[in-house]
């Protein structure tokens, strides 16, 4: 796989952090910042799609949105008592 060898400058404390992170991982680095770069390209990606979607069909209703957050929420009570239950 090629390869793009980058040099970031980041506050000392993060560094530290990142270093930490990764060693409790059992990862290194590179692996780290190359996972959160993948996963804010993805979600530069996805505001891209919702917001041609707003163009094109129009934005979400507030009370639609609503509706699935109860929705949601009804299913995960339901998923969390199914697995203190065992059902």
């Amino acid at each position: 796989m090629a390869v793009d060898r980058l040099s970031v400058t980041v506050p000392e404390r993060l560094g530290r952090e990142l270093r930490a992170l990764a060693k409790a991982r059992g990862a290194n680095v590179s692996s780290i910042v190359t996972q959160a770069i993948e996963r804010e390209v993805r979600l530069a990606a996805l505001d891209s799609a919702l917001s041609e979607a707003d163009d094109r069909f129009g934005a979400v209703s507030e009370e639609l949105i609503e509706r699935a957050q109860d929705q949601l929420g009804k299913a995960k009570k339901r998923s969390s008592v199914r697995r203190r239950t065992g059902r």
